[in-house]
């Protein structure tokens, strides 16, 4: 597999990694769209993860890829808390795109082994933009849900079977948990500011309900609580790109 190096131990922050430069490179084509000029931060921040989706090329896979890519890697079987090694998330993202290489017309092709290393290093400057934080099954769970193409509303209903309990009731401290992590993208491209975690964010998004249950959930695609309101306006920016002027979902 690709980059073995510094993959044996969970990520640290500074921990060895042989695709730095690399990582940087996304960061520094990031800046050159001059996103930073856009005025409105939730306009701003959809943009910059609009385009570093495209970038390594996540806009092509959909929720029931990862779903898929996640499954295959045996982590559904790991506690969402439980660290994971920068190789086993190699492992996984090449996966998603090698597959997505195999079922894409020969017309679109893209470098899998790039995408892997943009994407990897992307998720791993995600995880280093809060201090004493690490990789862990959510981590990558949450962060490919949010980046990853198709519908919202997919995307919405995974999150939700992650962070509810068997009786379908949203579990504050799990969806606590997942905030954690998502927020850590706009975080990663210097949104922080305006959408950073805060340990109060989970109960204000229902501050009105006692039981959240997934229909409640799925409200976020046409009312999104302030800390994701980028999340539907990203996926509007797609449709728009895609001729589609069609609701969210």
């Amino acid at each position: 597999m690709v980059m073995e190096e510094g993959g044996q131990i969970d990520r640290g922050r500074g921990a060895p990694t042989t695709a730095g430069a690399e990582g940087r490179q996304i960061f520094m084509e990031l800046g050159e769209q001059n996103f930073d000029a856009i005025i409105l931060s939730t306009y701003r921040t959809a943009c910059k993860l609009r385009f570093i989706q495209k970038r390594c090329n996540l806009h092509l896979i959909d929720i029931y890829n990862v779903i898929e890519a996640v499954r295959d890697a045996g982590l559904n079987a790991v506690e969402l808390n439980a660290g994971i090694s920068v190789t086993r998330l190699e492992n996984l993202v090449s996966s998603l795109f090698n597959q997505l290489s195999k079922r894409l017309p020969t017309t679109h092709t893209i470098n899998p082994q790039e995408s892997t290393v943009l994407l990897v290093e992307f998720i791993l400057a995600a995880i280093d933009s809060e201090p004493d934080s690490r990789l862990t099954v959510l981590s990558v769970k949450a962060m490919l849900a949010m980046l990853c193409g198709g519908k919202l509303i997919d995307k919405l209903r995974y999150v939700f079977s992650q962070v509810s309990d068997s009786s379908g009731v949203l579990v504050l401290s799990k969806f606590d948990g997942f905030l954690r992590e998502a927020l850590k993208l706009p975080t990663a491209v210097h949104e922080g500011p305006s959408f950073g975690y805060t340990h109060t964010l989970a109960r204000s998004c229902f501050p009105q309900q006692k039981r959240v249950m997934l229909n409640m959930f799925l409200d976020i695609v046409a009312e999104p609580p302030q800390c994701l309101v980028w999340l539907p306006l990203m996926h509007r920016l797609a449709n728009v790109e895609h001729g589609t002027h069609t609701h969210t979902h």
